[in-house]
């Protein structure tokens, strides 16, 4: 049976040379993205599966919507489907890749893992993030303590410098205010009080809430936004910006009296803001992030994939889903699929972490 395989992850040359090998191995179509050819891929890849042959395609496939074309596509033709996904650090891609830093920030920012709440038949999830046996024997040999009192011992890894040292990424959230009414504590308080709710329910949702927000520790990820209120120089009457000197003006290192805007300099009366930080997409950066800290400890890429999974969509089910129009809930059913579930806890424990 014709197979569709879809790649995913930084445009490295490693993830090419991947991909090119594995349809070579499988007799398969490669389909490459290229800017003066973009509008040929959907039509290539249709034409090869109605004909009965595999299909590889080595492309952005940021979004689920956009693999959907293809999926839907393979489907139609009675085609098996995968996805392979490359999931490397954004240093690792920068040492791989021909793409300048900004826009593999912005593909890294942007990029929705895949999962199995779409059509797949198989999902791999490659990576190199080495094992790191100390970290893994412990929390193999303290799995029950971990998940009993999950709080407690983040908070002795984090006094003796292990936590430091094995989960950086949890760490650099401890500094991290998140400037938003919304949130009354740092986002390590908040993912701790968070993770307290799950307290002796699974492994799985111990780690997805320990890790759901990691994301927002990650630089850049935090920001302070705007709209202009009139035309100034080169910006216009409504364009969207983002304060640089957010965070200063909040914690009083700033007198406020400017926006600090791509370097330059607005007068406040420009802008229409609140001054409350926002984690835009914080989301994808957390589920890639994961799935890598997750291997680190050596867990199974399964167990790896089903939490990847839930911090990809802990920010889908609506807040206010009790009170939601009924069509929005159908279209969280529509989107997470088999996750639906597990992500009613997870809510509940980011909400009540608040």
């Amino acid at each position: 049976m014709p197979v569709l395989t879809i790649y995913v992850g930084f445009p490295t040359i490693s993830k090419s040379r991947s991909a090119h090998t594995y349809a070579a191995e499988s007799d398969a179509l490669l389909v490459r993205y290229e800017e003066d050819k973009v509008e040929k891929v959907p039509r290539d890849v249709t034409d090869a599966l109605k004909a009965g042959r595999s299909v590889v395609i080595d492309g952005p496939n940021r979004l689920p919507k956009q693999r959907k074309l293809f999926l839907d596509a393979a489907r139609r033709f009675g085609c098996k489907t995968e996805v392979i996904y490359h999931n490397v650090t954004l240093e690792q891609a920068e040492a791989d890749s021909s793409a300048d830093r900004r826009a593999l920030l912005k593909y890294q920012r942007h990029l929705q893992v895949p999962t199995y709440a779409e059509d797949l038949d198989r999902l791999d999830v490659q990576t190199d993030e080495p094992v790191l046996t100390e970290a893994r024997d412990f929390f193999h040999e303290q799995e029950k303590k971990l998940i009993a009192d999950p709080v407690r011992m983040i908070r002795t890894l984090e006094a003796d410098g292990r936590l430091q040292r094995w989960l950086p990424e949890l760490a650099a959230a401890i500094a991290i205010d998140q400037h938003n009414p919304h949130h009354r504590f740092t986002v390590y308080e908040h993912i701790l009080k968070a993770t307290e709710v799950v307290a002796g329910s699974s492994l799985k949702f111990v780690w997805t809430m320990l890790l759901h927000d990691i994301g927002k520790a990650y630089p850049g990820i935090k920001q302070f936004t705007g709209f202009l209120t009139q035309d100034y120089e080169r910006w216009r009457k409504k364009d969207f910006v983002i304060i640089e000197n957010g965070a200063d003006i909040r914690e009083g290192r700033d007198s406020g009296e400017f926006y600090v805007v791509s370097g330059r300099k607005i007068p406040k009366e420009y802008v229409n803001t609140d001054l409350a930080g926002h984690f835009y997409q914080h989301e994808n950066i957390g589920a890639q992030m994961a799935f890598r800290i997750l291997t680190r400890f050596g867990y199974s890429h399964d167990f790896a994939r089903e939490v990847m999974a839930l911090i990809q969509f802990h920010m889908t089910l609506p807040f206010e889903k009790d009170t939601c129009d009924l069509s929005y809930m159908r279209k969280f059913y529509e989107v997470v699929g088999r996750y639906a579930a597990d992500l009613v806890l997870v809510r509940l424990a980011d909400s009540r972490g608040k």
